[in-house]
């Protein structure tokens, strides 16, 4: 929990989603933060309560109530159903319990924290920006049921102290307590070998390769679900650990070999290793201990292990194998296989007969398409770091300063891999600087790149290339329409491009359980390398920057990329930048929708509600594109959210679309009411006027109506120019003094409307409207 981002949440008013679910992950209460699982505010003792927090988080500078959360355990469990409250019906049960007014606003997010959709309300109580405004705090000022425990009484001072509101019995307890949470919150903002033969162990039925480590260190859980893997169920004879190269896979692979053969689970082990070069911190050698070159190798190696002189012919080669495999148990561990260019090593292991009694451990930079036991390797947590960097440092003689920003330095440079994390240590033994060594790491001449990614790098296709060398350029794991807007390519050839990389594991997808958003990551290592192949690309980089440039600008509302939405924003008044990115949201889900892609369209909708919950505009366009889509229902909860926060500019918008809503429900009551409303924000808007005329007609009140249109005469015959307005202003006035038998004044408004047709050419689109009245 970040005490000093929580107060900047506060002090933005931010209701945002992703506030939301910041503030859920934190997992934890204090002076701003209070979770509960429910709000019941229908009987006295729930306002009391309520009072009660909102005049604690007031007094402390403002706060969050976040509904859904079960207090003390955090777990986000959700509501079945939309809280029915709104901000001014919280205002009003303050002022009840306290007699103070308070601000406070809510919003509500669905979640998937369940599996399923729930609703979390999170409730904003504001206060005072400035910290010397906090030293006067609200004391009730009126008796709310004072003699019952829960009650409250005139004068009282409530506070935050951690994560309990308390009641305050002085002024010097409130200072002290000011002063304790502004220190924390301040101090918290500032912080921030060779070896002689190939077989190590070479005695009867045994052949297993030098361990490379002296102690294993950690990763206890891996290592029970590797072993659980190798001697579990016997119908899967074929473990693939994978992973990106030097995470440790050929040292789980070893450990296993070596438990096995202290603890006498297999009568026979053979260990072999296709491993063409080392790293060490001199740079990438020939590797001496390689005893894996081809299937003809293995299975001599095999025939040698159980004292038979090699076959000659292939066939008789994998007979005798198969032969000495079904008597003995023997467990093959085949270390980097895919560096071995011989697809017929991966078939004879999967062709083994029923009969055979032999396990194949394999270990490889890429997840199988086979239907073997795949277990990953993930690169080292910095706990585990620390851990390992003691071990290793200890072994090599080293001292280093292990404080905690260095072992999380150490960790991102490295990637949690254990071998750069090896070469890291041997750089620093070398030059004494850690800086320098660290930053040799990730250097785009770096050895350890080269090492732990040519390989799998050569191995991929175009389009993965091209995916994963554009992903370098983010600063954050992107979302899958990112990417395919960086690096120019269609969804779907995106799509299988990111399904090859994780089978390389040179990608995670991360799915927000919340939301159901996916984002894609690679380890910071895995992306140096990646960078430093994007001039094999020729302008990609560059043309991924400017695409990615342009997104950004519109996203962080540079004044020279918005400005044909600057009008938009005048007109509502649209002022903070969450809420102008909600409006370039909406804008921008309209021409997806026009485009007929409404699957963009619905995201851009939801991103944009997500940042701008409580903006009016926003919620008008979201109803008007539902009712677009023939949603009514989910139109009409938009509409009526936009008129509850409808402001002097955004009134107008919001009315009209609930009007449309009203109409397309066949509500004609509900839809002149909306009218009139509407109308109420813009008494100059003509289209309005006449489509509030247009209601009252159809309604039956034909001269409620005629006051409307003649309103639009009056002011469009003061135009210099007519306009089409006044053609239509004077068609429905024609036709509502016919429905009342005032033919006199009917035909006098038909000859005005003919004159003006006559007189000005630019009408002349509107005389068929004309026309229609004749026949």
């Amino acid at each position: 929990m970040n005490l000093s981002k929580i107060e900047r949440l506060v002090r933005e008013g931010d209701l945002s989603l992703d506030a939301l679910k910041y503030l859920i992950n934190c997992r934890g209460e204090c002076e701003w933060l209070d979770f509960k699982q429910a709000l019941h505010l229908d009987n006295d003792y729930g306002i009391a309560t309520f009072t009660r927090d909102a005049l604690a988080m007031k007094n402390t500078g403002g706060g969050y109530l976040v509904i859904g959360v079960q207090d003390k355990t955090w777990v986000p469990v959700g509501l079945t159903e939309e809280l029915p409250y709104d901000a001014k019906l919280l205002r009003d049960k303050i002022r009840r319990g306290s007699g103070l007014d308070l601000q406070v606003d809510i919003v509500q997010h669905e979640l998937r924290y369940t599996g399923e959709p729930r609703w979390f309300a999170l409730v904003l109580v504001r206060a005072a920006l400035k910290r010397r405004k906090r030293r006067m705090p609200s004391v009730v000022r009126h008796d709310f049921h004072p003699k019952e425990s829960y009650g409250l009484s005139r004068g009282e001072i409530y506070f935050r102290k951690g994560d309990s509101t308390v009641k305050l019995t002085n002024g010097d307890e409130l200072e002290g307590l000011l002063d304790d949470l502004e220190d924390r919150t301040d101090r918290e903002s500032l912080e921030q070998a060779s070896v002689d033969s190939a077989f190590a162990v070479d005695q009867g039925t045994y052949r297993l390769l030098e361990r490379d480590f002296e102690e294993f260190v950690g990763r206890a859980q891996l290592r029970e679900q590797l072993m659980n893997a190798v001697v579990g169920d016997p119908r899967i004879w074929i473990v693939n650990v994978h992973g990106p190269g030097g995470v440790g896979k050929s040292a789980l692979a070893s450990w296993v070999a070596y438990d096995c053969l202290d603890n006498g689970l297999f009568e026979a082990i053979l260990q072999l290793t296709a491993k063409e070069t080392v790293l060490t911190a001199g740079g990438i050698t020939r590797s001496r201990s390689r005893t894996l070159h081809s299937l003809e190798d293995l299975l001599d190696q095999i025939a040698e292990l159980f004292g038979e002189a090699p076959r000659s012919a292939l066939e008789d080669k994998k007979a005798l194998a198969i032969e000495w495999l079904s008597v003995f148990s023997t467990l093959l561990v085949l270390d980097n296989l895919e560096t071995v260019d011989d697809g017929r090593i991966i078939a004879f292991v999967q062709d083994l007969p029923p009969s055979s009694k032999a396990k194949v451990l394999i270990t490889s930079r890429r997840k199988s398409g086979g239907w073997e036991k795949p277990v990953t390797v993930p690169e080292l947590n910095e706990v585990e770091t620390k851990e390992f960097v003691e071990v290793k440092a200890a072994e090599m003689g080293i001292h280093i300063p292990l404080t905690d920003r260095l072992v999380s330095a150490i960790n991102e440079s490295c990637g949690g891999l254990p071998l750069a994390i090896q070469w890291f240590l041997g750089r620093y033994k070398r030059c004494g600087d850690i800086k320098a060594a660290l930053e040799g790491v990730r250097h785009k001449d770096s050895p350890v790149l080269e090492f732990s990614f040519r390989n799998t790098w050569d191995s991929l296709p175009s389009d993965a290339r091209r995916v994963l060398s554009v992903m370098s350029l983010f600063d954050a794991p992107p979302e899958h329409y990112m990417i395919s807007l960086a690096a120019d390519l269609p969804h779907e050839s995106v799509d299988k491009a990111l399904r090859e990389l994780e089978d390389a594991t040179l990608v995670s997808k991360h799915v927000d359980q919340a939301d159901g958003r996916a984002s894609f990551s690679s380890l910071p290592i895995t992306l140096s390398f990646a960078a430093n192949q994007l001039p094999q690309f020729g302008s990609l980089e560059k043309e991924a920057r400017k695409r990615l440039n342009r997104y950004k600008q519109q996203l962080d509302l540079e004044t020279y990329e918005v400005r044909r939405f600057i009008s938009e924003f005048e007109r509502y008044g649209i002022e903070n930048d969450n809420d102008k990115r909600g409006v370039i949201l909406c804008r921008q889900g309209e021409s997806e929708t026009f485009s007929g892609n409404f699957e963009a369209a619905d995201d851009l909708f939801k991103q944009a509600r997500e940042v701008a919950p409580t903006n009016s505009y926003v919620l008008a366009m979201s109803s008007s594109y539902e009712l677009a889509r023939g949603h009514i229902g989910r139109a009409k909860g938009f509409a009526d959210a936009a008129c509850a926060r409808a402001t002097r500019l955004t009134g107008s918008l919001a009315y009209s679309t609930k009007a449309r809503v009203c109409a397309a429900q066949r509500d004609n009551s509900g839809r002149i009411n909306a009218l009139k409303r509407a109308l109420e924000y813009a008494p100059d808007d003509v289209v309005l006027r006449h489509q509030y005329g247009v209601a009252l007609s159809r309604s039956g009140q034909t001269r409620e109506a005629i006051d409307q249109f003649t309103r639009i005469v009056d002011v469009e015959t003061l135009r210099t120019v007519p306009s089409e307005s006044l053609v239509m202003a004077l068609k429905t006035r024609v036709i509502n003094y016919r429905r009342l038998g005032e033919h006199h004044l009917a035909t006098e408004d038909l000859a005005f409307a003919k004159s003006l047709l006559r007189d000005h050419p630019h009408l002349a689109g509107q005389s068929h409207h004309i026309a229609e009245l004749e026949e």
